[in-house]
């Protein structure tokens, strides 16, 4: 084969790395490692289902690890359905869920987001209750009962994957034409940011257990360098979990736990 016929192989191949890396959902591999990446961005779409169960397949067919255990979300949303669909899928694998600082995860990306048992949205959280844009056919056909389903739908998927009564409302409760925006702290009290309670104490269990160390050892260098590890997580290089097997308690845990617990230290 001659050297033009090889670069126009190239040519050809980059063009269509470039064009399906604008699918929604991509799988990547990450930086110059073995590890691959999950990005489900743009608008959710029907067919994203399929893609994201065929990126799945392929990494357990191919024996990839998923960095981080996460699936990486960037979208204003789109079909609710399938968000919830994919997040459900999320749950039963027990993978995390990720949404970079300058990312955003509005609409029907908060069901994907919600499907994590470990939840890092350090980018934008917004919410608002379904928005019906099938064209104008099916808005005048549009009924009371099409409606009281979806509610429905929304608060049965909110109770199987946790959602706190405050989330659950806010979803419902915001026009479908506003998008309401879930502070830091919003996400925190609402677990929104957050773990599966059931799957946080699992975890605790398993990485004790594999160090060895004391199970309540390791909740205490958890606790003590939680905030730090999460400066990791954020640049999305490893978890707070990773992170502190890597760590010893800090020597002034009781007052990062007091703080905690409390919010101040004017008594320390």
């Amino acid at each position: 084969m001659n050297l033009r016929r090889i670069r126009h192989l190239i040519v050809v191949a980059l063009v269509a790395v470039s064009f399906n890396s604008s699918a929604t959902v991509t799988l990547e591999k990450y930086k110059d490692t073995s590890e691959v990446t999950i990005k489900i961005h743009h608008q959710i779409i029907e067919e994203d289902l399929i893609e994201f169960k065929n990126a799945l397949k392929t990494i357990e067919k191919e024996k990839k690890v998923l960095h981080m255990n996460a699936v990486q979300l960037n979208s204003m949303g789109g079909h609710g359905s399938i968000g919830r669909k994919i997040g459900t899928i999320i749950r039963e694998k027990k993978l995390y869920t990720y949404v970079a600082p300058k990312s955003i995860c509005q609409s029907a990306c908060v069901f994907i987001l919600m499907g994590g048992v470990v939840r890092y949205p350090f980018g934008e959280v917004g919410v608002h209750r379904t928005t019906y844009l099938r064209g104008s056919e099916v808005e005048d056909s549009l009924t009371e009962d099409t409606v009281r389903t979806d509610i429905k739908n929304v608060k049965e998927y909110g109770a199987t994957m946790g959602f706190t009564q405050a989330l659950t409302e806010a979803i419902l409760n915001t026009e479908s034409w506003k998008i309401r925006t879930i502070g830091d702290v919003e996400k925190r009290e609402w677990q929104v940011f957050g773990t599966d309670r059931a799957y946080e104490e699992r975890l605790f269990t398993s990485i004790a257990k594999a160090l060895p160390m004391d199970r309540a050892l390791f909740v205490r260098v958890f606790s003590s360098n939680y905030e730090d590890c999460l400066k990791d997580a954020r640049r999305f290089e490893r978890t707070a979990y990773d992170c502190a097997k890597t760590r010893t308690v800090k020597k002034d845990y009781w007052k990062i736990l007091k703080l905690t617990i409390f919010g101040n230290d004017e008594d320390l």
